[in-house]
């Protein structure tokens, strides 16, 4: 059944803020008074200065775009049905997610936030949510190469902050998880497309109440692309920076979807193409590197 672009109307009657050269807002007439008072700055200022650090990539986009990221906030009691906040996840507490984009010097996706995350912030960002807006920007980063499923899509935006950028070392919570991950609680390539088509696919946590990271279907993913990304690393003698955007450009380059996507990176990246759909090796290798890195660090300390 047809049903309007509930968003697309929103951004249609929005007014818009020029943040910085590289981020600009979206919002309502009203929102848009407290924009003017200052309320945004903070939340702003973080989300710009995570958004550098993935320009310190200097990551390649194709046709030698530069786009600019779009904030598009929303109203609280719309947030929701504006944003597409599936329900299973909407806990009613406000919510923000990449989101289609309609200004046409943006990226695929802008920011969708609603206004309940951007007023009265503070500075200082805690790992935890740093790391967690940093997926949000890796998905937006992303999305001018490629969305095709969630398994891919959710293993680079964890990915990029984690592996890419060194967040593994950082983020203590997470990597306790994963030091002492049950093998069997991963998921195969073929398992994680089956949860998508069932709807299960971020349904099982290993903490209660945290961010998507602690997520079994988004641990996987993020095994499973990290191994590629290590993968890439070793075959081609390349620095992690380089292994990503390798990565970013053989998914776009692929005219396939879901499993027949798993095996064009399989031969991309020079593995068996059963392994990489049906194994775990590659995860449980990307596994044995987290946790070789950990005990490096107790070493040094």
């Amino acid at each position: 059944m047809y049903q309007k672009d509930a968003l697309r109307e929103y951004i249609l009657n929005s007014e818009i803020r020029v943040f910085s050269k590289e981020i600009k807002v979206r919002l309502s007439k009203d929102l848009a008074v407290k924009y003017d008072e200052g309320l945004y700055q903070n939340a702003l200022l973080n989300i710009q200065n995570n958004l550098q650090l993935i320009n310190s990539l200097n990551i390649r986009y194709p046709a030698n775009a530069n786009p600019i990221l779009y904030v598009y906030i929303v109203p609280d009691d719309k947030y929701a049905k504006l944003l597409g906040i599936p329900k299973r996840f909407d806990r009613g507490t406000g919510g923000g997610k990449p989101v289609s984009c309609y200004d046409l010097d943006g990226f695929n996706s802008a920011y969708g936030l609603s206004q309940n995350l951007l007023e009265n912030k503070t500075l200082d960002m805690e790992i935890s949510k740093k790391e967690n807006e940093i997926h949000e920007l890796s998905h937006i980063i992303h999305s001018q190469f490629f969305s095709k499923n969630q398994t891919i899509c959710e293993g680079f935006a964890e990915a990029l902050p984690l592996y890419t950028l060194g967040f593994e070392e950082l983020f203590d919570e997470h990597q306790n998880i994963l030091l002492h991950l049950d093998e069997n609680k991963i998921l195969s390539a073929q398992e994680l497309l089956d949860s998508e088509k069932d709807e299960s696919y971020g349904v099982y946590e290993a903490l209660p109440n945290k961010s998507c990271s602690f997520r079994y279907s988004y641990i996987s993913s993020y095994l499973l692309v990290r191994g590629c990304l290590e993968t890439l690393k070793e075959e081609y003698d390349i620095s992690k920076t380089e292994a990503t955007q390798r990565f970013l450009e053989i998914v776009k380059q692929s005219k396939c979807t879901n499993e027949w996507l798993i095996f064009d990176i399989a031969n991309a990246i020079g593995i068996s193409e059963e392994i990489l759909l049906n194994g775990k090796d590659i995860q449980k290798k990307a596994l044995a590197s987290i946790k070789l890195m950990a005990s490096h660090s107790i070493t040094k300390k």
